[in-house]
Parts: C-alpha cells; structure tokens; sequence
C-alpha cells in the first residue's frame, strides 16, 4: 500500500509494469527513490513494500514520468511478461496516454514494442546489456545454468566435455564456474579479441572453422550468442546422449526443431536470474534503474534533484 503523507507525493512517479519475483524486490528499493505504481505483479505485494498496485494498467500508467518494462518484455504478439499474474495485453491504445518523450526501459525489446514506441515517439532503453544490468546479472545467470545442468545430466560436473559458445560475460563467468567443478572447459567465439581472452585465462579453445570438430567432443554445448550457430548440419555431429544449453536471449542460437528430429535434448533456458537467484537478481534491477533514468534522460527523484 502507497504510505500516507506528503513524502512520496513529491516523488516522481515509475511504472512498473509486469515481471517475475525480480519485480517485486526491484521495487522495494526503486520505492526509496520514486513513487512507484505496480501493474502485473500479485494484488498482495509484500508487507513494508512502499508501492501502489494498480487494478488497471491506464491507472499506473497515469503521471507516470518513465515506464519500467520486464527484462523479458513483450512478446510479440503484444502481451507483458507477466508470470505471476496472467495474461496482460500492452496496447498501442495504453503506451498513447503517455506524453511523448517519456522513457521506457525493458531488458530485450520485441518488434512489437520498438514499433509502438516509434510511433509514440516514447524513448526505449533496452537495459540487458548495459553494463550495469549484464555484469552483476552474470553470476545468476551461470549459477541458474549450471543448476540445470546438474539437473539435466546423469554424472557429476567433473565428469563432463563442456563446450562454451561464446565468452562474453555470461560465458565467462560459467565457464569459470564449471573448471572450478572439475568440468573439461573448451571456449569457442567466432570474434579473435574474445577468443583470446579465454586462452589467456587458460581455457582449451576450439577455433569457429573447428566447431563441428568440438561438437563431436563435447558431452553438454552451452550457447550464449544471440545469432543462429547451432543448425541441423552443426548438431548432427554431436555425441548420442548430449546436452545442448541454449543461454541467447531472443530466439536463441539453436534450431529447435531440428534438435528433436536429430533426438538431441535441447533446451532453451531464458530469464534464469528471476528464476536461480530472483532477490540478487532484483536487487540487481532496482540499484540500477535510478541510474539507467538518471544517464538516459536526466530523470531522477525530486529529492536529489533538490540536493543537487
């Protein structure tokens, strides 16, 4: 419940609209600096939780001077990211009675939404890769992904041949994790400078020319690039009985359907931080958003405005 008094009435008001158990936790701390309106998360918000949930969408959309989005969006058929509340369309008709120029963040951006917000002439910040949210948001992420991993194999981590598609933040940070579990660890990244991180970490590489080469030798594939890299061609090399982790946001980098032609077991594991580790993962989100408003579009809380 919205506290009584003038306080959080000098406060500028957030959005918050839709998301997972991240949400929640990210609005607890997001409340300390602005009056926040909940949308798509439960009725009953915890207790000591300093925002309003709203019955209706144009109700926290109201006066709101930016709109903060899950980090799973909106699909592309226009509905929010809403796990624990059910389905919640986001219409053209809801972003319109926004004024023009208030920001919107999201973590990855659909089509759908990127167009109505090009319509509506609403700033979009898509915040999952910025280094405030991506580098902090690592380490969950590669906790989640071994947990599915353990789940997802019949022997121990030390017995695994793990090959790691990719070494960008969430590639390294698992991939130290897994050498550290006893796991065979082979880095392949199509870009050099990456590539040459990981050796000098002292990681096997597998050239990109090489790939199919590492496929046949690996146990479990873990991918991590946004782009299509593991085709029908590509999977048919690997091992019977192999594990193919698919990390990339979006519509990941694995040919799903061919997957399960070939009989691989392959699995597309998106949101991990809401679902391995939601109070770090909010935590995470609600210390980075003032920051995200504050650098994107000089927004921030009257009161630091009027510290300043």
């Amino acid at each position: 419940m919205e506290k009584a008094g003038g306080d959080i009435m000098r406060k500028l008001t957030v959005a918050l609209l839709g998301g997972d158990l991240r949400e929640i936790e990210a609005a607890r701390l997001l409340a300390e600096k602005f009056a926040v309106r909940c949308f798509g998360l439960p009725a009953e918000l915890p207790a000591g939780l300093d925002a309003r949930c709203c019955a209706v969408l144009a109700e926290a959309l109201a006066g709101a001077a930016a709109v903060i989005l899950p980090m799973a969006g909106v699909a592309e058929n226009g509905l929010l990211y809403a796990p624990l509340y059910g389905e919640a369309p986001l219409r053209r008709e809801d972003l319109a009675l926004l004024p023009a120029g208030t920001p919107v963040l999201v973590g990855v951006a659909s089509a759908y939404l990127k167009n109505l917000c090009a319509e509506l002439a609403l700033p979009l910040l898509e915040v999952a890769e910025n280094d405030l949210v991506a580098v902090p948001n690592a380490v969950p992420t590669a906790e989640g992904a071994l947990e599915i991993i353990m789940r997802e194999t019949d022997v121990t981590i030390n017995e695994l041949s793990v090959l790691l598609l990719g070494f960008g933040r969430v590639g390294e940070a698992l991939a130290e994790r897994l050498r550290c579990l006893g796991a065979a660890v082979t880095v392949a990244n199509r870009g050099e400078r990456r590539r040459q991180q990981a050796e000098s970490r002292g990681f096997a590489v597998c050239p990109w020319p090489e790939l199919t080469q590492g496929l046949a030798r690996a146990t479990v594939v873990v991918n991590t690039a946004p782009a299509p890299v593991l085709g029908k061609a590509e999977l048919a090399f690997l091992p019977p009985g192999a594990l193919v982790l698919d990390l990339a946001s979006g519509r990941g980098g694995t040919d799903f359907a061919a997957a399960a032609e070939l009989g691989v077991k392959a699995l597309h594991a998106l949101s991990l931080p809401g679902k391995a580790a939601p109070k770090s993962a909010g935590r995470i989100l609600g210390q980075a958003y003032p920051r995200l408003l504050a650098e994107f579009c000089g927004l921030t809380s009257e009161e630091e405005a009027a510290a300043k």
